[in-house]
């Protein structure tokens, strides 16, 4: 294997690719990066066996060859020489892996290439959509997800099309939040991605422009954008059927400022005790948090509202209040009640593609 190609390039596909390396000390062969060069096209992968990511770049090939690298000691060398962009000449001699610019030499000893785990095969096609909106639909709902596994199909997204829209959703059972975008492309999917790898996954994708074509196989998702190829394991169950908690009609609504509210809930946060615990009192015009914990003291706070409907009275785990405000697009926001023992809907107040549902706290 020989080659030469703009450092900047190569540093860049290293660093995005690597994402999808395990970070497990039991897994160290799953830390490391694959390289593959024929003619004028050197591919890269990286994968952890739960997400794979494979992408190719243009050089000048000299020579083809195929070797596997140590991914950590690969990412410290290309974040000393990303500082500015320089030629380099890349070969594989024996099994030593060179690097060479006008000042640096870098030898680093290869690892067996013969069983790195190859792409999985992609499966069938089921549509396209924008980057953009994929990142927008994952990210928007992700912070839900359960962090436990013992429920799967609630420690992930759950992104599925209905009629001329899709909608992504989350929830860990206490809370829940459900995010939708126009179905411009018509794509057909219903699919649960692990929570566990949503950091990867959206970071690998913001690197990208353009659009992602989408293949399905039994339990793998697999995405298609310009030289990146994606893998995912998915997972095969059922979400809950989260719509039943949705009511025809509320009894009591409020408009209010976030920023206000985000003001208030953060000093309950100094006199809570072990669940977090705000009364919400909604009567009148006004919002009364109150909080107390029996050995620093306790804060009531008003915050003023436009309400519509009746009084109530409930309390909440400020924490998930507080965690869903910056996911409110508008500085005016909508809180939607029912009964004490219902959820409470958030809104914005001109943006309804996102909707969150806390569950009260019943003590």
């Amino acid at each position: 294997m020989k080659f030469e190609c703009k450092s900047r390039n190569l540093i860049n596909t290293i660093n995005q690719i690597s994402r999808a390396r395990s970070k497990s000390l039991s897994q160290e062969y799953l830390q490391d990066i694959y390289l593959q060069l024929e003619e004028h096209q050197l591919t890269l992968r990286a994968t952890n066996l739960e997400i794979f990511c494979e992408k190719s770049i243009s050089v000048k090939g000299i020579q083809n060859g195929k070797c596997v690298l140590k991914g950590e000691t690969l990412i410290k060398i290309t974040n000393f020489l990303q500082k500015e962009e320089i030629n380099l000449i890349c070969e594989l001699n024996e099994n030593i892996f060179i690097i060479k610019s006008e000042k640096e030499n870098i030898e680093i000893k290869t690892i067996p290439f013969e069983d790195f785990p190859a792409l999985p095969q992609q499966g069938e096609s089921v549509g396209e959509i924008k980057t953009e909106n994929l990142i927008s639909l994952i990210k928007s709902v992700s912070f839900c997800c359960a962090t436990t596994e013992i429920k799967p199909e609630i420690s992930s997204v759950f992104i599925y099309s209905k009629e001329d829209n899709l909608y992504s959703v989350a929830t860990d059972s206490y809370r829940l939040a459900e995010k939708h975008i126009n179905n411009e492309s018509k794509l057909n999917i219903s699919i649960l991605i692990p929570q566990k790898n949503i950091s990867e996954i959206v970071s690998i994708l913001s690197e990208e422009e353009g659009v992602i074509n989408i293949y399905k196989n039994e339990g793998l998702l697999t995405l298609n954008i310009n030289s990146l190829t994606l893998c995912i394991n998915i997972i095969l169950g059922q979400f809950p059927d989260y719509k039943q908690l949705f009511p025809k009609e509320y009894t009591t609504t409020c408009y209010l400022n976030k920023n206000e509210l985000q003001k208030a809930l953060t000093l309950t946060t100094c006199f809570t005790e072990q669940y977090s615990q705000v009364k919400f009192l909604i009567e009148d015009e006004k919002l009364t948090l109150h909080s107390k914990n029996e050995q620093i003291g306790q804060v009531t706070n008003i915050v003023d509202i436009k309400k519509e409907g009746e009084n109530i009275e409930v309390n909440y785990n400020n924490k998930y209040f507080l965690e869903v405000i910056p996911h409110l697009a508008k500085e005016k926001i909508k809180l939607s009640f029912t009964t004490a023992q219902k959820p409470v809907f958030l809104q914005s107040e001109s943006d309804i593609s996102f909707v969150y549902l806390l569950m009260p706290l019943n003590r």
